[in-house]
């Protein structure tokens, strides 16, 4: 057996374990393929990263159709909390965990060597590549099912939950209605190693930087940079 089939009975039997079964192994390797893999052995692939861009959209679009017809009585500005912390980098890395896609993952030598299986980054986009897979293997409504499945308890967990708020929305709101502008987010810098990364973000409104946060994620950085904004642009107690 060579490694290419060795490959497909691993990916075949953890896609079992997961409920999936499929008769093309092809766009799931490529979900599980990063970058650094393709720059590897060389080829012309963009890996995962458009799986990843696809599974994102249908990601929220399952959790925002669920919270619509589930919790019609909550108002837009709730359920955009709520989206918010069950799409956020945090989620992601819990599910992640669980379905242990972390040794599933074809990475190149050097990133082996730098933990990539640990880096938060690489997790969340797998498993957003992932979802991505399954939709154009499956379609929606497998892809809906099997994504809830994943959620149910997460979902419950955060409807119950009254601190959650989404604050890079609340604090748009705010500056569409002070200034009529948008606020945009940047990255400044990383620090730490590899696996266990912090990221800073700053906001501005232009080119005038207004708030600043740090995270274990780009995403929740920028919530945190949101967050500290609100509290001192708008004396707000969060």
């Amino acid at each position: 057996m060579n490694d290419e089939d060795v490959l497909k009975r691993k990916v075949r039997g953890w896609l079992k374990s997961l409920g999936i079964n499929t008769a093309d192994l092809k766009i799931y390797i490529q979900s599980l393929t990063h970058r650094s893999f393709v720059h590897q052995i060389n080829i012309k692939s963009r890996g995962n990263e458009q799986l990843e861009f696809l599974g994102d959209s249908v990601l929220s679009f399952i959790i925002t159709s669920y919270l619509y017809k589930k919790y019609s009585n909550f108002t837009e500005g709730e359920m955009a909390k709520i989206r918010a912390v069950l799409i956020s980098g945090a989620t992601l890395l819990k599910i992640a965990r669980e379905i242990k896609i972390d040794q599933q993952i074809l990475l190149s030598e050097n990133e082996e060597c730098c933990k990539g299986r640990k880096k938060i980054s690489i997790l969340v986009d797998s498993v957003e590549a992932l979802i991505g897979a399954i939709y154009i293997d499956k379609g929606i409504d497998f892809t809906f099912n099997w994504v809830l499945k994943r959620y149910e308890d997460k979902i419950k967990e955060n409807i119950k939950a009254p601190e959650i708020v989404d604050y890079k929305t609340y604090l748009q709101e705010a500056i569409q209605a002070d200034y009529s502008k948008l606020a945009t987010y940047k990255l400044v810098k990383s620090v730490g190693p590899d696996h266990n990364k912090s990221f800073y973000s700053v906001v501005m409104i232009g080119d005038e930087i207004i708030g600043m946060g740090e995270g274990k994620s780009k995403k929740d950085s920028e919530q945190d940079a949101a967050k500290n904004t609100l509290k001192t642009l708008y004396n707000l107690n969060l």
